[in-house]
């Protein structure tokens, strides 16, 4: 920050964020931390992954193996570095600030292969419903962080659209693995007897993200224009309706979490 600064006073280009924060400092960390857990035998998830580095440091292989054994390392990625690359800050900005920051083109193709190769575990979303007028605000004084909840589930479903894996693959990564590495009770699978969370989809029902249908209080989305081939068609909470396609129905119906441990 301090050279961005040096060079552009406080008019540092968006575009320079993934110079400050750096993809060397994600695969230093990553590395750091990876070393340590299996120096001690410890178990270890890593969050937000964003460069083709780290992905190598990663053992490909299911979650669970043959065995019933669970990897002890695991990885994590999120829908917004499968989706936006370094040119998109053109025209968005600010609103794809994050951290870690999105990269090269390359960085993301190489998220979508490990996805497919499960060298990635878990697909995640960002979860920071910032305000559009704090997004508005010059680079360094921006808050990082996207609102992608409302998207992430037609977004990650152009990508098996675009072939880049399939759906088996991303129901493990958004749904099972979630309630595997962590041990979430009666949760993540379809089974007799589970918390029935469910989402119906019509696959080329379409969605295109306006303005006006964002339900995020925050009231903006980083995808806003774009077009999916999926449409959400109903979302079931404990078993209960949601989002009848249309419109939220009722008041909140989640739950605290249990966990198997």
């Amino acid at each position: 920050m301090a050279a961005a600064r040096e060079k552009y006073g406080d008019a540092i280009p968006v575009d320079q964020h993934p110079k400050i924060r750096s993809r060397e400092a994600c695969i230093q960390s990553t590395r750091l931390a990876l070393g340590l857990a299996r120096r001690h035998g410890t178990s270890l998830h890593v969050l937000h992954i964003s460069t083709a580095e780290e992905l190598q440091l990663f053992d490909p292989g299911p979650l669970v193996n043959a065995n019933g054994r669970m990897k002890r390392i695991t990885a994590e990625t999120c829908v917004h570095f499968l989706h936006f690359a370094r040119g998109d800050y053109g025209r968005l900005g600010n609103l794809i600030k994050c951290n870690p920051a999105i990269k090269e083109p390359s960085d993301r193709a190489a998220i979508l292969r490990a996805v497919a190769e499960d060298r990635v575990d878990v697909l995640a979303t960002d979860h920071a419903p910032h305000t559009w007028e704090e997004k508005q605000q010059p680079y360094a004084n921006a808050p990082s962080g996207l609102p992608l909840v409302q998207e992430f589930l037609v977004c990650a479903l152009q990508k098996v659209s675009d072939g880049h894996f399939s759906l088996p693959h991303l129901v493990q990564k958004i749904s099972h693995a979630p309630a595997q590495r962590f041990d979430i009770a009666e949760r993540g699978f379809l089974r007799e007897g589970y918390w029935a969370d469910l989402v119906l989809v019509e696959p080329r029902g379409g969605t295109v993200v306006t303005r006006e249908r964002i339900l995020t209080k925050c009231g903006w989305s980083p995808f806003e224009g774009e077009r999916f081939d999926a449409r959400v068609a109903a979302t079931f909470v404990n078993g209960e309706l949601a989002w009848d396609g249309d419109r939220l129905i009722g008041a909140p119906l989640g739950q605290r979490l249990h966990f198997a441990r």
